[in-house]
């Protein structure tokens, strides 16, 4: 007497195209996705200096410091004193600053917190105002 089991069909989904349909997928979303590309500012640097062991001091009177803080706020310094001012009188102020002395080095330092439009905003208007010789640091 032959007694054969009855099998049981037991339900499930098929696993077995699965890693072909991700696979798919994954080259689907690859191909058709935008990657956002950011830009930089577009400045253009000197050349590096081939005498680069010779550090140049520079007199303090050819030295206009721009201070921005985490607010906006902007504190233009110079040889004869410091006076706080708005961004839209930042650009004739520098002009005026360079016309009389065209050897002046602005440095312009933003505080770390403030935000990066701040420093943008700036630097426009001082390359504006006619300023050939920008420093940038942050504190």
């Amino acid at each position: 007497m032959n007694l054969r089991r009855k099998r049981r069909w037991i339900g499930g989904i098929p696993t077995a195209s699965m890693s072909d349909i991700a696979f798919l997928l994954l080259v689907f979303f690859l191909s058709t996705t935008r990657f956002d590309i950011k830009k930089g500012l577009g400045l253009v640097l000197p050349p590096a200096s081939e005498e680069a062991t010779q550090k140049v001091r520079l007199k303090e009177e050819n030295i206009t410091k721009i201070l921005i803080n985490k607010e906006g706020q902007i504190l233009l310094r110079t040889f004869d004193g410091e006076e706080e001012i708005q961004m839209n009188q930042l650009e004739a102020k520098v002009r005026g600053i360079v016309r009389e002395n065209p050897d002046m080095v602005i440095s312009l330092k933003t505080d770390r917190k403030a935000k990066y439009q701040f420093m943008v905003m700036a630097l426009d208007r001082l390359q504006a105002a006619g300023a050939e010789k920008i420093s940038l640091s942050t504190n």
